[in-house]
């Protein structure tokens, strides 16, 4: 119980910056959807969707090699030897990187149909640079337990990013129409209001300058040097990862990346389905919030546990995700219209794709959470395994039911593959390395929450009324699992005495 409440504890400090962080973006979606229209919104998707698949190659799973061999490491000058082979090596090829991008910039700008805006294509490499050199940087304050720092960097980040926003989308404009704001004559000698969406990606650049550079005094250990025997280490281990990144993060962004070339629709069409989708997919993210905070506390803590102690914890915090995915996800379903308020008028059609996703989110944490036996055992072999499966089933599900469902068919896709992934990695994961999951547990409380929420719309009210009936549903669902969890609680210590 002194493990959980550790666990807990590291979460719920991830848990401001995630939350506070999250919502702070949800603002910009608000925004976004309400300035721009569903094509460039559409633009703003498919673009990020290839920053989280350059961000997972370029890192190709030393965050998690750092975990296991810094944290292993018997000293602090071990660790810093750790760190600096793996900041070194991620460097470097960070370099290669943009190099190659940056002196062929027309020619991929054409290839991805940017080919009137180029400058997008530099910011955007630029922002994948930074952002892949912070990772390390970053892993290291959740190994030395830095949280608070770690929210400190990434809330002010997140924080700049989001005044930039807003003077860039919302101050300046208005600075442009009326000479009586502060600062009017000087903002029109730069601002172009033609520049649209690019000024996202303006901002963008510059908090991820902003947050490399309140993470440079974390780097000072690079002088350790590039120590060949560490490097021996951390590659087999890594590159299994980056092989299980490269397929998640096809899980993740395939739909995105190619929907508009696997749709039958008219380009600029696809491009509007796509930003309908795309501002419904950040609804359903909601449940990732609590799902990233868990991630960022339980990593470096599941590594620091014994083996029998790490096999009882893990039992015990899938039970308690269970839980807590099964009352976001109630929660959100019963307040749907809600959330759905964040999204602008234009894109609310695409509704009914968040339940979906929603379950999607919910199979993806489990599968994380599943994650721990083939890292802890140095099998990560079957992580990319694993990770193959679920990208498979991704790309043929897209590429089938695209054509004939439109974004529909991205939200079915992306469930098809998370439920793939969770069921074989539980089924290799008993066989290698058997965890005593409370399966019973789970069953109850995931039936628990459809059966509440199935009441709540068959009761069917249409006014306020709808709220009275979430609520219930979600009270009840919170009071069942206090007085469940209580009474096994005093059993199991009745047992003990």
């Amino acid at each position: 119980m002194n493990a959980l409440k550790k666990l807990a504890g590291q979460t719920a400090v991830y848990g401001v910056s995630s939350i506070a962080g999250r919502l702070l973006n949800y603002l910009l979606v608000y925004l976004h959807t309400r300035v721009f229209v569903a094509g460039e919104f559409g633009a703003i998707t498919e673009l990020y969707g290839m920053v989280a698949f350059l961000v997972v190659m370029l890192t190709y799973g030393m965050e998690t090699a750092f975990f296991r061999f810094g944290g292993a490491a018997k000293n602090p000058e071990d660790q810093s030897r750790v760190f600096s082979t793996a900041f070194i090596s991620v460097l470097t090829t960070t370099g290669i990187f943009l190099i190659l991008v940056l002196t062929n910039v027309s020619s991929i700008a054409e290839g991805l149909h940017y080919g009137s805006n180029p400058n997008y294509i530099v910011y955007f490499a630029v922002i994948v640079g930074l952002d892949v050199l912070t990772t390390i940087p970053f892993a290291r304050l959740r190994l030395l337990n830095k949280a608070v720092v770690f929210v400190g960097v990434n809330l002010g980040s997140i924080g700049l990013y989001i005044l930039l926003n807003l003077f860039l989308l919302m101050y300046c404009p208005a600075a442009m129409e009326d000479s009586s704001y502060p600062g009017s004559g000087l903002i029109r000698s730069f601002y172009n209001p033609e520049f649209g969406i690019g000024y996202v990606f303006v901002a963008n650049l510059i908090s991820s300058g902003f947050k490399f550079l309140l993470l440079s005094p974390w780097m000072r250990d690079v002088f350790k040097g590039f120590h060949v025997k560490v490097a021996k280490q951390l590659y087999p281990y890594a590159l299994p990862l980056l092989f299980l990144g490269l397929a998640g993060i096809v899980n993740e962004t395939f739909d995105r990346v190619f929907f508009i070339r696997l749709s039958p629709l008219p380009e600029e069409e696809a491009r509007a389905q796509l930003g309908i989708y795309g501002a419904c997919y950040k609804v359903a993210m909601l449940l990732s919030i609590g799902i990233q905070a868990y991630r960022y506390a339980a990593e470096p803590f599941i590594f620091s546990l014994a083996k029998k102690e790490s096999d009882d914890t893990q039992a015990e915090v899938m039970k308690y995700y269970v839980i807590a995915a099964a009352f976001i996800t109630l929660t959100l379903l019963c307040f749907l219209d809600v959330a759905m308020m964040m999204v602008g008028e234009e894109l609310r059609e695409g509704r009914d794709v968040v339940p979906i996703l929603l379950l999607a989110y919910f199979c993806f944490g489990v599968v994380f959470n599943l994650s721990f036996w083939y890292k802890l055992t140095d099998k990560t072999r079957y992580g990319a395994l694993i990770a193959f499966a679920g990208a498979a089933v991704t790309v043929v599900m897209n590429v089938l039911l695209i054509p004939h469902f439109s974004y529909y068919g991205c939200a079915w896709a992306t469930l098809g593959a998370y439920a793939a992934m969770m069921l074989i990695s539980y089924g290799l994961g008993q066989k290698h390395n058997p965890i005593p999951y409370q399966l019973r547990a789970f069953a109850f409380y995931i039936l628990l929450a459809a059966a509440l929420y199935a009441g709540h719309r068959l009761i069917g009210f249409e006014s306020v009324l709808k709220y009275g009936t979430g609520a219930l549903a979600v009270g009840t669902f919170a009071a069942v699992v206090w007085v469940r969890e209580q009474r096994l609680r005093n059993l199991k210590l009745t047992k003990n005495d």
